[in-house]
């Protein structure tokens, strides 16, 4: 297996962390994906799935000698995709150099956004304070970013099925591709927009936090959420076989789902798209060549120890 890509899922629910035994197995915190390719290391947003990501780089770092270097990438800047980045431990470390990127959304851009998370009464250390290396671009939807001398390219797409609209990001390495696709809701005949952007991936990690029962409003007790801006499992899927996508992992996860409706939820899909595994922190993805292979832990909430 030469030139691999490695994805590991730190964070998987959407909306706000959970916590307690119903949510176990899954996990509670909010969207971090770590992919690291050609030495490279890029972080897709910065929820409280981020925080234990941080320790372990951190701890990583201090065994090799060798400081932490990250690209971490904003989709949008709700709190649930931002609110880990105030306790990333790298990030209080002067040795350490982040390249963030992120869309101007609201008036606000990457550096903006998070300066006004950290601002006071909120936190008590504000960005500046923060020892940390930092590079904060604006990009919005055709840029490309490329890392390590062109080996890697992220290109970027822009989604507006999604209150205030987010960047969506495709990483291309060595013939392989991942697509980020989270915090949108499909379209009546797929998002063939999207389609498009994740034409051929080997591997899309794509908004799923509802079931048709509470998109479609017969879920007892529940509002209907359609135009919410969040997807069903099965809009998830029509985009996955309509741009030939090999694996699809169902992302974002509704923080009132216990492990059974979202395991429930999984066997459905998979009886329609069986290349599907519905998202859990510590999901472990290496992607070589032709052959997609998923690494899953003894236990499904076990996350590497630091």
């Amino acid at each position: 297996m030469s030139h691999p890509m490695y994805v590991k899922l730190w964070g998987v629910r959407g909306s706000h962390p959970v916590s307690g035994k119903e949510t176990i197995e899954y996990g509670g915190n909010t969207p971090c994906v770590q992919v690291e390719a050609n030495g490279q290391l890029i972080i897709l947003d910065a929820g409280t799935g981020i925080i234990g990501l941080g320790r372990y780089l951190a701890a990583r770092a201090a065994r090799s000698s060798t400081p932490v270097e990250a690209t971490l990438l904003f989709s949008h800047y709700h709190h649930d995709h931002t609110e880990g980045f105030r306790f990333f431990l790298p990030a209080y470390f002067p040795s350490t150099r982040l390249h963030m990127y992120g869309p101007r959304l609201g008036g606000h851009d990457v550096e903006s956004a998070l300066a006004c998370m950290q601002a006071p009464p909120l936190f008590p250390v504000a960005l500046g304070e923060m020892r940390s290396s930092r590079e904060i671009h604006c990009i919005q939807e055709g840029d490309t970013i490329l890392l390590g001398d062109g080996a890697i390219v992220i290109r970027t797409h822009r989604s507006y099925a999604h209150p205030g609209g987010v960047l969506m990001y495709r990483i291309e390495y060595n013939g392989l591709a991942v697509v980020y696709a989270t915090d949108t809701e499909g379209y009546l005949g797929t998002d063939r927009r999207l389609v498009a952007f994740a034409q051929g991936a080997d591997l899309l990690i794509h908004d799923a936090q509802y079931t048709e029962e509470q998109y479609r409003g017969t879920r007892a007790g529940y509002p209907a959420t359609q135009g919410f801006g969040h997807s069903t499992a099965m809009m998830a899927c029509e985009v996955a076989a309509a741009a030939g996508v090999q694996h699809l992992v169902l992302f974002h996860h509704d923080p009132s789902y216990n492990d059974d409706l979202i395991r429930i939820n999984e066997a459905q899909i998979r009886s329609v798209y069986p290349n599907v595994t519905a998202a859990y922190e510590g999901l472990e993805i290496t992607i070589a060549g032709d052959q997609t292979s998923t690494i899953a832990l003894p236990n499904k909430h076990d996350v590497a120890a630091v």
